[in-house]
């Protein structure tokens, strides 16, 4: 238990600090998310997040609950290493400084990395402070030692590595819908945990997105004297989702400011010319030049790309602990038991601590391995339609997801299997969720009225799953509807959707007033 807090007063110190910062970095966002949608609205266009969600940018809870995103992934991911950098040096190198010089290295190139296109403060405020308190605190905080140190490490990184290729294998993103479906939207608690996730990850999303990931961005046109110019690049621009405001007000800072200076385009960020371009060359290629200037101005490639793999290891670590808790308390319990029927003169309790340390290992490798493998499964290739049939019919609901994800993925008629109705009104979340995504290919005539059925479901992610199906369906006549539903939304998730569903179906920005 002591080496437990020990541990966790170093991380823990360093995920304060990466929450101090992620709340500075998500408010910062947030209140200029709120500047541009409300120039947006005022202009008369259609912005996402709508009315009834932009006031919710301003509020505390927005930055710090988004904010925790980035606690717990790059925060974590840079805590924990930086814990088991100071724990090996400690254990196997005693400390001796040229052991350091790697990790120093990798440091420097991490802060190198996240500045490669400018400075960028908050990213490099993470790879400053974190690492350094952490490890700081480590060295000062008094240790543990114990004589089965090396073999646990050795355990634990034999069986991370081998659960690392493992899950690797299995990776994709079914898995993670496998996981929400199966742990969260399977009961009352995995549901709220959905609900606040999908709440506040788009505030931190919306930090560190490149132009081009960003769903609406605000442009102002400048010098442009030539008004058949200036009406040809803003169609190019509004086709692209680049919304021209026509008010010049300081306090909001366009995503992209173009100026004309002779026959020279200059696309601006502030101060800063990321791109030069013809009027020409912007008019025959616009969505490659708007591409180029999303990549020319994109500083956050590392940092998004670090905070991906931080995820991710910690996601891992968090189940392989949690398992090896469990398998190690088994060991314990069986090795006791084990040992009031045979007491070998010879067997000491440093034997029972490798026993234990070594089993635990070995179950917690079996247990994940099973875990990720299972997640893996369920790609059979179900060529016979009576077995699809037969599944959506089941009365178990993971069998019926099973065959919905199935027809969804490889794009066969749901219409063609008539019990898919019944399914409209399951009390199921995952039932729901997949039957709109499975009827997103469908021709049938009924499978319209049907999604729009579930464009009234109780449940947020049925609703931005068929809107998404209605975008992938193709009937213009959704437009309406998809419009009446991004202006009623509180949900951030499903204006998202919706405003994708639109551009699908060909509608482009009017403005509205």
């Amino acid at each position: 238990m002591r080496k437990f807090v020990y541990s966790f007063r170093a991380v823990f110190l360093g995920l304060i600090i990466a929450q101090v910062l992620s709340t500075l970095s998500v408010y910062s966002s947030n209140t200029e998310l709120f500047r541009s949608t409300q120039a947006l609205l005022e202009a008369g266009y259609l912005a996402v997040p709508n009315s009834n969600t932009v006031n919710t940018l301003t509020t505390f809870g927005a930055a710090f609950f988004g904010g925790m995103f980035f606690t717990f992934s790059i925060g974590a991911g840079l805590s924990l290493l930086s814990f088991y950098v100071e724990y090996i040096w400690d254990r196997f190198f005693a400390r001796n400084e040229y052991f350091l010089i790697p990790f120093l290295i990798f440091w420097l190139w991490c802060i190198i990395s996240v500045n490669d296109k400018g400075i960028c403060r908050i990213p490099t405020a993470y790879f400053l402070f974190i690492p350094t308190a952490v490890f700081a605190a480590s060295v000062l905080l008094p240790h543990e030692t114990s004589e089965d140190t090396r073999l646990k490490l050795a355990t634990h990184f034999i069986c991370l590595t081998a659960l690392t290729i493992i899950a690797s294998s299995q990776m994709n993103t079914d898995i993670f819908l496998k996981i929400r479906d199966n742990l969260l939207l399977s009961n009352p608690a995995g549901m709220k945990l959905n609900d606040f996730y999908y709440r506040y990850t788009l505030y931190a999303a919306q930090v560190f997105k490149s132009q081009n990931q960003k769903l609406i961005k605000t442009c102002r046109l400048s010098l442009i004297d030539d008004p058949l110019l200036l009406q040809q690049m803003k169609k190019h621009l509004l086709n692209n989702d680049y919304l021209v405001l026509d008010k010049d007000d300081p306090d909001i800072t366009a995503d992209l400011e173009i100026i004309k200076i002779q026959d020279t385009l200059d696309f601006k960020i502030k101060v800063w010319t990321i791109l030069q371009t013809s009027p020409r060359e912007f008019l025959q290629y616009p969505q490659d030049t708007l591409k180029q200037f999303s990549a020319n101005s994109d500083k956050h490639a590392f940092f998004r790309a670090f905070t991906f793999y931080s995820l991710s290891a910690v996601v891992l670590l968090l189940f392989y602990f949690a398992a090896y808790s469990l398998c190690q308390g088994i060991c314990r319990i069986f090795i006791k038991t084990a040992g009031r029927f045979i007491n070998p003169a010879n067997a000491g309790f440093t034997q029972n601590q490798e026993t234990e340390v070594v089993g635990a290992g070995i179950l917690c490798l079996i247990m994940g391995a099973i875990v990720f493998i299972s997640l893996g499964i369920g790609n059979k290739d179900y060529r016979d339609s009576d077995e699809l049939s037969v599944m959506l019919a089941s009365e178990n609901w993971r069998q019926r997801v099973t065959a919905l994800r199935y027809i969804a993925k490889n794009n066969i008629d749901i219409g063609s299997f008539p019990g898919y109705v019944r399914l409209l009104d399951s009390p199921y979340v995952p039932d729901r969720y997949w039957l709109a995504r499975a009827m997103s290919r469908s021709r049938s005539p009924e499978i319209y009225e049907g999604l729009t059925r579930l464009l009234e479901d109780s449940n947020f992610n049925v609703v931005y799953s068929a809107i998404y199906a209605l975008g992938e369906h193709g009937n213009k006549e959704a437009v309406p509807k998809i419009l009446r539903e991004i202006a009623a939304s509180d949900n951030w998730y499903v204006q998202l959707y919706a405003y994708k569903a639109l551009r699908k179906l060909g509608w482009t920005q009017t403005k509205l007033h």
